[in-house]
């Protein structure tokens, strides 16, 4: 049995990494196409980033409702195998007279694909890995995921020199097929329950899952938090390229040395709480202390600013990264473990489209609102997620409280 778990484990990581970098590698050569081939157009640019994130705000809670209702192994299998088919398409299409059109369908159709894949994966954790194991599970996998989203990007550039565009779309298809071998290998090691069947009417079954989710408070509040977190997010987003600005002649490229810095906090915090998220996960007030500790840290660094001292102004960045990293898989860990097995598909296509709406609000906001040259503006973040923070403290004893 043991042998078993350990074995899906390795599957599902093994797929969801290959898939991260596959993603990564289409949009750095469709990205370098299209500016290459279209620079006095950025509008070709600007169509192909958003369409990503209109098929996500439409199709992802349709997604859920299939995750809920259909076999969620072959729901994955089929997506990666649709998202190879896309690249391997794709590829013959590069060069053509029809390239920006083809680029930009081929990426919303990659968006809708992962709208049904994102949720459908997340729930299929709950069947592949025992409850005592996902926070473990969940933190091995993001902290790979760390190291791709760092060494992909320059793998991707050293790929697209060496095979160009053409070739690294292909690689793309052959990394989603991999991806789709290994998850056809993964056995159940959990007797789920059987499933309440859907209406056949996506509509009433989202509503459905949205009735389950106002029903059960603590689930319902930790999506809003979520929503509200991504908020400050996309505030924090927006400022972290303009350090450069609010450090210079002070410090050089210090951006990347915060990103970079950023990265390496999230990899600690993961392989940091992979010894203990199994025991947190059913804490939610731990979760919220390493959420006020993303906001502390941001609190301090325009006091630690005024000392001047490049290594003592990146810290910040590293201990927000493994506050927010151990936020987000006690979160995930926790939504896995407690929402009924008929509806995890259902709530976590409702986060992940809840969080696609509140980016851009946040980023829209702080734009417009928030001096992005002054290093006193991340204390505007910081102090936002720190009164969130409280205040989803006594909202939870609230709770508690009327739930007897």
């Amino acid at each position: 049995m043991e042998k078993g778990i350990k074995k899906n484990e390795a599957l599902l990581w093994l797929g969801s990494w290959t898939s991260k970098f596959g993603n990564i590698v289409f949009d750095y050569a469709n990205s370098i196409s299209i500016v290459s081939f279209f620079a006095g157009k950025p509008i070709v640019l600007a169509l192909y980033q958003s369409s990503e994130t209109i098929i996500q705000i439409i199709f992802n809670l349709v997604g859920g409702v299939k995750a809920d209702n259909g076999n969620r192994k072959r729901l994955v299998v089929i997506t990666d195998i649709l998202a190879a088919l896309i690249c391997f398409v794709l590829s013959f299409l590069i060069d053509s007279g029809r390239m920006a059109m083809a680029i930009i369908a081929a990426n919303a159709l990659l968006a809708l694909v992962y709208a049904f894949n994102s949720p459908t994966y997340k729930s299929l954790v709950r069947e592949m890995i025992y409850k005592d194991r996902i926070g473990f599970f969940n933190s091995i996998a993001h902290a790979g995921s760390e190291i791709i989203g760092i060494t992909g990007p320059i793998l991707s550039v050293g790929l697209v020199a060496v095979i160009g565009t053409r070739g690294a779309l292909l690689f793309d298809a052959v990394t989603f097929l991999v991806s789709a071998i290994l998850e056809c290998c993964l056995v159940r090691v959990v007797e789920t329950p059987s499933k309440v069947r859907g209406s056949q009417n996506v509509i009433t079954d989202i509503i459905e899952g949205i009735k389950y989710l106002l029903s059960e408070r603590q689930i319902f509040f930790l999506v809003i938090l979520s929503a509200l977190v991504n908020f400050f997010l996309a505030g924090y987003n927006l400022l972290l390229p303009y350090t450069d600005v609010m450090y210079k002649g002070i410090f050089d490229n210090f951006y990347s040395k915060a990103l970079a810095m950023e990265a390496v906090g999230g990899i600690l915090g993961s392989l940091v709480i992979s010894k203990v998220a199994d025991r947190f996960k059913d804490n939610v007030y731990i979760m919220i202390l390493f959420l006020s500790g993303t906001g502390i840290a941001m609190l301090a660094e325009p006091i630690i600013a005024l000392l001047q001292n490049m290594y003592l102004c990146l810290i910040p960045f590293a201990l927000f990264g493994i506050a927010l990293t151990s936020f987000n898989i006690i979160l995930m860990s926790h939504v896995q473990v407690s929402v009924d097995e008929n509806f995890l598909g259902r709530v976590f296509s409702i986060i992940f489209t809840v969080a696609v709406l509140f980016m851009p609000v946040g980023s829209f906001s702080f734009s417009a609102f928030v001096d992005a040259k002054s290093v006193g503006s991340f204390a505007i973040v910081g102090g936002g997620i720190v009164i969130l923070s409280l205040m989803s403290i006594f909202i939870l004893k609230a709770i508690e409280r009327r739930n007897g």
